[in-house]
């Protein structure tokens, strides 16, 4: 069946997207190839645990030795997030004891689910349990019934709980380290920098492709994100059309109502042609619409706007401030290259998990001396932090958090209420209030008039 005019009219909007240099041209970073993506391993959380536990293993046939384990261990020491648990462990051990009598476990069943990743390291008489949560949440107690089968299971080993995921997400039992896919990145991409030549090549080219599959879901890549923004907005109908006929599923959403409206009116073999084409482009029709959906730099822009801010970024996963009362103050410290908005102080929200908003102030890696003396009149003002913030060589100290939950994260209005309650709460007032006095003094004490 012919479609009438206006069904023309409509369709006619594909063609036009399809024949748009810009989609082609985000279409094309979809579209290299990774054996690692054919196979699905970004697609099942098991499959990156199969991965983690052969690297994991020193005895493995990758040959890389206890690269992969010592380092992961060091950054479990060395990530802020645990800087009250380093205490527990005698960690200098890490660095240089030998760990060829590691037993890696998988899927350890407990008689109530399975630990994704179970790793015995009698050299350090440490039994490591990782709880890998690339894609799913944890269910109501599953945390604490793992440590409490390993504790009873290994009564002689001190247990570590590590809670793995993409972003770092904090964990409900208070015992679980927090470590993330971005160390794991930053791990196996260091090893790979510093001993190409002694790394085989047929295992330097898969971790290559590992680590691209995971650059692909952590890095930010803004350019690509507004241009498909734009896309989205330039060619919304197109775009519903083909991820609205390809996904029944999704049609009672509220902004796929037009689209599903029209796909009622064609007929099977136009839908058929729609599926082609939206197969032939699914990752990058798949990422649009994603990214179309991500309302926190859309709330964050409201909230700018709103606080009439001067110094900002609405990053698509952390969008980061300055208030605009701070600034005279940190004009006169030393400006930082490659930390965010290059201030000695940055705040950023963040979305953890499916609920809850984040709001983080931390102060930068500037010289030290100029560190330690804000740090102490931070501390002065009886704003409390990790008493590690002050030690030399540390770069990121975290002086203030909150965390809220939002209503409804696929309501823009609810998340941007969200920030507006975080930093309206009397704790951030006061703390807003004595980091003005703070900066004042610290300016004035350089002889510098803010």
């Amino acid at each position: 069946m012919n479609p009438t005019s206006e069904q023309s009219i409509q369709l006619d909007t594909i063609l036009q997207l399809e024949n748009a240099p810009e989609f082609n041209r985000l279409h094309q970073q979809f579209e290299q190839f990774n054996p690692l993506k054919v196979l699905r391993v970004d697609q099942y959380e098991i499959r990156h645990s199969n991965v983690l536990a052969w690297l994991l293993d020193p005895n493995e046939n990758h040959r890389l030795g206890s690269f992969f384990l010592r380092k992961l261990l060091m950054h479990l020491i060395t990530k802020q997030d645990n800087e009250d648990k380093i205490h527990l462990f005698d960690y200098l051990a890490f660095s240089h004891q030998a760990l060829s009598d590691v037993i890696v476990h998988r899927e350890w069943y407990t008689g109530n689910g399975s630990i994704d990743l179970l790793i015995d390291i009698p050299t350090l008489n440490i039994t490591l349990l990782i709880e890998n949560k690339f894609h799913s949440s944890e269910s109501s107690g599953q945390l604490t019934r793992y440590i409490t089968h390993v504790k009873d299971m290994f009564p002689n080993r001190n247990v570590l709980p590590v809670y793995l995921t993409l972003s770092s997400d904090l964990p409900s039992h208070e015992d679980y380290w927090v470590l993330d896919y971005g160390d794991v990145l930053t791990i196996i991409k260091q090893e790979l920098e510093l001993n190409r030549a002694t790394i085989a090549d047929n295992i330097y080219d898969f971790l290559t492709y590992y680590t691209n599959l995971l650059e692909e879901r952590l890095v930010e890549n803004e350019e690509a994100d507004r241009t498909a923004l734009q896309l989205y907005q330039e060619n919304t109908l197109a775009i519903q059309l083909l991820f609205a006929n390809a996904n029944p599923s999704k049609q009672k959403q509220v902004d796929l109502r037009k689209a599903t409206r029209i796909l009622k009116t064609l007929d099977e073999d136009t839908k058929r042609h729609l599926r082609i084409i939206y197969n032939r482009k699914r990752q990058t029709i798949d990422h649009i619409i994603k990214v179309s959906g991500n309302i926190l730099p859309q709330a964050f822009e409201t909230f700018a706007n709103e606080l009439q801010l001067n110094v900002y970024s609405a990053h698509s996963r952390v969008p980061n401030f300055v208030m605009n009362e701070w600034l005279p103050a940190l004009e006169q410290l030393p400006r930082l290259k490659r930390y965010w908005l290059n201030y000695a102080l940055i705040m950023w929200f963040e979305r953890k998990g499916d609920k809850r908003l984040k709001l983080y102030v931390e102060v930068g890696p500037i010289p030290y001396e100029r560190r330690l003396e804000l740090l102490e009149a931070i501390e002065e003002k009886g704003i409390s932090f990790m008493k590690s913030g002050k030690q030399e060589g540390k770069k990121f100290t975290r002086i203030y958090t909150d965390t809220m939950d939002v209503p409804d994260w696929t309501n823009a209005n609810h998340v941007h209420q969200t920030m507006k309650d975080l930093v309206e709460t009397d704790a951030f007032r006061d703390f807003h209030s004595s980091m003005i006095d703070v900066l004042k003094e610290v300016a004035e004490n350089n002889h510098v008039n803010p």
